[in-house]
């Protein structure tokens, strides 16, 4: 029977595992290898941090030497940046309204930066102090620490928004309409066919599910981005692409709960 501290440690190391981008099945063996290592120390009568060095970094340092070789973890990191630059931008630009402004700019690259950072150091604390260890359950603490997350994540969004409308800060050019519409079109077929080269066919569908609500707009609205019949086209449009969105996320996680348990 491991102790808190043990079951807390375990989470830890599985985490930076993948957060190193290590194989699911190396960072299985190595866990359970590590389990087994924590429990007869503990039935020794000896500490966790005599086993682990007292935290997870330095164990990872004295194990480096056993630890499979990083896939690659930099370049996808990379990637997905610039993945989610282009699917965060593309609908303003085919919608002719993507402000160049110092401000606009801003409020992007705090998105793409620290965005993920955020993302990961909540849901991982989330993880690593609210979640049972023998169910993966996360204990309600945690569901209200996500939610509270969620909703000021939201207002960071929708106010950054108000605020770059209403300062720019530095206007660097002000492109036509049409030149920001074509710069869109271009930047969609490149995020729909990288993809789909590489052979990841759901990024390739939500680049192009997150600018279908503009380009439908652009085509049945009367009227500019600004005009009512615009906005009330792209919005249900949003809410349908959200939802098809999201049914796509559970019937692929379906899928795959499914593989692994063949």
């Amino acid at each position: 029977m491991l102790s808190k501290e043990a079951e807390r440690f375990l989470r830890e190391f599985r985490i930076e595992m993948m957060a190193h981008g290590k194989q699911d099945e190396a960072i299985d063996d190595m866990e359970a290898e590590l389990e087994d290592h924590l429990i007869q120390a503990e039935q020794d009568g000896k500490s966790v941090d005599s086993i682990t060095g007292g935290s997870v970094k330095e164990y990872l340092k004295n194990i480096s030497g056993e630890m499979p070789r990083v896939n690659n973890l930099k370049k996808y990191i990379m990637l997905f940046i610039v993945y989610l630059a282009g699917i965060l931008t593309i609908p303003t630009l085919i919608a002719g309204t993507f402000e160049w402004s110092l401000s606009n700019l801003m409020y992007y690259a705090a998105i793409i930066v620290l965005g993920p950072l955020l993302i990961y150091k909540v849901y991982s604390g989330v993880i690593i102090n609210h979640t049972c260890f023998k169910t993966e359950k996360i204990a309600p603490k945690g569901y209200v620490i996500i939610a509270v997350f969620s909703v000021l994540k939201m207002g960071f969004l929708i106010g950054g928004l108000f605020l770059v409308r209403n300062y720019p800060l530095v206007t660097f050019f002000e492109p036509s309409s049409g030149v920001n519409i074509t710069i869109g079109f271009i930047l969609l077929a490149v995020m729909v066919i990288g993809p789909l080269i590489m052979k990841q066919w759901f990024y390739s569908f939500l680049a192009f599910a997150l600018a279908a609500p503009e380009i439908i707009a652009q085509i049945f609205a009367d009227g500019g981005p600004q005009s009512e019949s615009y906005i009330t086209i792209s919005a249900i449009a949003l809410l349908a692409a959200s939802i098809l969105i999201m049914g796509t996320l559970l019937i692929s996680s379906k899928k795959d709960a499914k593989k692994a348990k063949n």
